[in-house]
């Protein structure tokens, strides 16, 4: 049997044609499951759009293609926050309060900057309601190919922040905004009711230190689970957060960041906060997220934290952790193969698969197919 090798060039090169079925096993250098380990050298078997099998002693299948990457594999990175697929849809000026208002129907997965998202790692985003009213509705995860919806609804927005005021309508103030919300949940119904029930968590929305307090109080009266978004700075509220066992996205961070910022990310791993970060796409560069992590890394930030909080804690907040965000079998084949680390800004994303299927080849790596027979 001779390997038949294919070197990814440093231009895009056309995807590889694979039965639907499969199977398809790679071997890297390094394997990032997700999950806080590393495996070096080891394999991991595809089938049927799941991940079959991952270690290091594991026997390539009978008819399998091979691919043998010196590198890194990763699980692919799942974006917090953007509105990539319904740009336009996901706010009504009309209204403050529409809790039963779905983004995920609103989705258009052929719009072009899933596109962009794949071709930097991202299989999925969590497309959330604008935070221009007291609550738009509901979020939703999405794969980057195609627009397939893992999770639908995935978080009720809650609005904590001025974002959910007006001069010309209700509400002008916070008190009025905390007002409706609290009517929301006197007596709720629809997906309210499945929020104060636990089911459905809540994605508060908030800006300032005064809007984390209000928001933990408010998740604290009500019983409400779910993630806070949009404080650079919540990490300086730890302990508060952990107590209330809600988790944090972190918004984009860029050139320039304070380190009072990057030392506040620090503190949510060191008090046991299950944090990811958001991406707000397609208003920021689809590499701006792992360009945030990196940022933190190089404050403090644990390696094995940043990824996580890319990969496997994303998809924990995003309620998908039965589904993708880690290299496990039985979980989705949403896979990355980086051209060297993939926390070093200089590695690209010369690999992308997603449910089994390369979808994205950039061409920065190099690695070999093999054609079992």
């Amino acid at each position: 049997m001779l390997p038949i090798l294919l070197a990814f060039a440093t231009a895009t090169l056309p995807a590889i044609s694979l039965p639907a079925d499969g199977p398809l096993a790679i071997r890297a250098k390094f394997v990032w499951t997700g999950g806080g380990r590393v495996l070096e050298n080891a394999t991991v078997v595809i089938s049927g759009g799941r991940i079959q099998a991952v270690g290091t002693d594991i026997a390539i299948p009978e008819g399998a293609e091979l691919i043998e990457h010196d590198g890194y594999l990763t699980a692919g990175m799942i974006a917090l926050h953007g509105a990539t697929g319904a740009v336009g849809e996901t706010q009504d000026s009309t209204r403050t309060v529409m809790p039963e208002a779905r983004v995920g129907l609103a989705l258009d997965g052929r719009a072009r900057d899933f596109g962009l998202l794949r071709d930097a790692g991202i299989t999925s985003i969590l497309v959330t309601p604008d935070a221009s009213g007291v609550t738009g509705g509901t979020s939703a995860l999405v794969k980057t190919l195609d627009g397939i919806v893992l999770r639908d609804p995935a978080h009720l927005s809650l609005v904590f922040s001025t974002d959910a005021l007006s001069s010309n309508r209700e509400p002008t103030s916070k008190s009025g905004a905390l007002a409706l919300l609290n009517a929301l949940f006197t007596e709720p119904r629809g997906v309210a009711a499945e929020a104060r029930s636990g089911k459905l968590p809540c994605l508060f929305e908030v800006r300032e230190r005064e809007d984390v307090g209000r928001a933990l109080a408010f998740a604290a009266e009500h019983e409400l689970v779910g993630t806070l978004h949009g404080a650079w700075l919540s990490g300086e509220m730890s302990g508060a957060i952990a107590k209330s066992g809600l988790s944090v996205i972190v918004p984009v961070l860029g050139v320039g960041t304070p380190k009072r910022v990057l030392d506040a990310v620090a503190r949510l791993e060191k008090d046991g906060i299950v944090f990811g970060f958001g991406l707000d796409a397609p208003w920021n560069h689809a590499d701006a997220m792992r360009f945030s992590a990196a940022l933190c890394v190089r404050a403090g930030l644990g390696r094995q934290a940043a990824w996580q909080g890319l990969t496997a804690n994303a998809a924990k907040i995003a309620g998908a952790a039965a589904r993708t965000g880690r290299i496990e079998r039985g979980l989705d084949a949403d896979l990355c193969l980086w051209s060297g680390d993939p926390l070093d800004l200089a590695s690209r994303a010369s690999l992308v698969i997603i449910g089994g299927q390369p979808v994205s080849m950039n061409g920065a790596a190099s690695a070999a197919k093999e054609s079992q027979r």
